[in-house]
This record gives C-alpha cells, structure tokens and sequence, in this order.
C-alpha cells in the first residue's frame, strides 16, 4: 500500500513537471512569433504576460505580470503578435494596467498608409474603434489598413492597429463614420511587448511622409 502511494505521488509529480515543459515551449513558442512580428523593437522593450482583461462600462483594459521593478513603465505601447493593444497608464513594482484601444477614453493618431490621410481612432467601449475627423469626401476604402501616426507622442509610428469595417456616408455629417476592426485582441494575446515610453524630445514625422516599413505579422 506504501508504495502505490509513493508511486501514485511520483506520476503526480512527473505529471506537474511535463505540463511546465509545455506551457513553456507554448510561450517559447508565442514569443519566437512576437520576435517575428516586431523583429527589431526599440531598446528597452521588455516582453510581459496579460494576467487578466477587465470591462467596466466603456473602460476597457488589461493588467500584466510586470512593473517597474522589470522595466515596465507608465506610457510605454503594448504591442502583440497581430498588432497595437493599448499602452501603460499605471506601473507598480511588480504589475501594469493597461488602457485598451477599445477604451471609450482612448484616443490613438493614426494615419492611412494608401493616402497619407491623418485622423483619430477612438475606443468604442465594446470591441473595436472608430476613427474621427474624417472628411465625407475623403478617398477610403473597406479593408484599409490603419497604423499610428507617431503625432500623438504616445504611441511610435508604423505599429498595426486594424482595418477598416465599413465606410458610412451620413447624408448631413461632414464625416465619415469609419468603424475599425483592430488587430489585436487581449483575450487572445498572452504574451506581450511593451515598448519604452516615447521620448518627449524625440523629432515629429515629417508631415505626408510615408510611415516606416512594418513587418506582417
């Protein structure tokens, strides 16, 4: 009887160590395709986990697994392997919260590779964003793709954001209603990036210039 405990025990234990082994190449794994996606990430750039994605109303945001203590600090871009999730609001020493793209107070510059057209994406409060400031007579198409800017000094220029769902032509509006599909999703991102905040003294873009060649993920 002893030793069917001991034995019961030790495949327990086998049985911890194997499942560590896989959720570590899952995460060697994840990260090999973070490296992929942003092959050459601003010095500083330090890798996090998403513990947990938190709605309240329009407020939508995010907490990960490092603070100040790794390097993770207020302001610093949130990226995953599809695209930009958000940025640092609040840094503790060993936890971040993250404000989403989705948030409703959220508000990202964005820009229109095709055109050149410069705008505002705003968080829905729900799952996607809307860009603002749009003329109605603006050259836009559905499946646009939508990068930052680099205007707004929050976020680094060229980072993916989404694509266009739909172009809406409000017959009294002097916008467009531009609803965005974003790239990246939180609940399916567990592995991050988060890029060092953007420096104050860092030189604006030139305006119409084309933004930086961007990887696909």
């Amino acid at each position: 009887k002893a030793e069917n405990v001991a034995l019961k025990a030790r495949v327990t234990s086998l049985e911890i160590r194997l499942h560590a082994l896989r959720e570590a190449g899952l995460e060697r794994d994840r990260l090999v395709r973070l490296l992929g996606a942003h092959p050459a990430p601003p010095e500083g750039t330090r890798p996090a986990r998403i513990v947990v994605v938190g709605t309240a109303g329009p407020f939508q945001s995010a907490l990960l697994d490092r603070g100040r203590a790794d390097g993770v600090l207020p302001g610093g871009a949130v990226v995953g392997e599809t695209g930009l999730l958000g940025r640092v609001v609040a840094s503790g020493e060993r936890t971040a919260r993250v404000q989403l793209l989705t948030d409703r107070t959220a508000a990202t510059g964005i820009v229109l590779p095709r055109t050149g057209r410069a705008a505002v994406a705003r968080g829905d409060g729900s799952s996607g964003a809307t860009l603002e400031y749009v003329p109605a007579i603006a050259d836009v198409a559905v499946e646009e793709e939508v990068v930052t800017s680099g205007t707004d000094g929050v976020y680094p220029r060229g980072l993916l954001v989404g694509r266009i769902a739909a172009v809406r032509r409000p017959g009294a509006s002097l916008f467009l209603e531009l609803p965005v599909a974003l790239a990246a999703d939180a609940s399916r991102e567990p592995l991050v990036f988060v890029f060092p905040p953007v420096r104050s003294d860092a030189p604006a873009p030139a305006p119409g210039s084309p933004p930086p060649a961007r990887p696909a993920p």
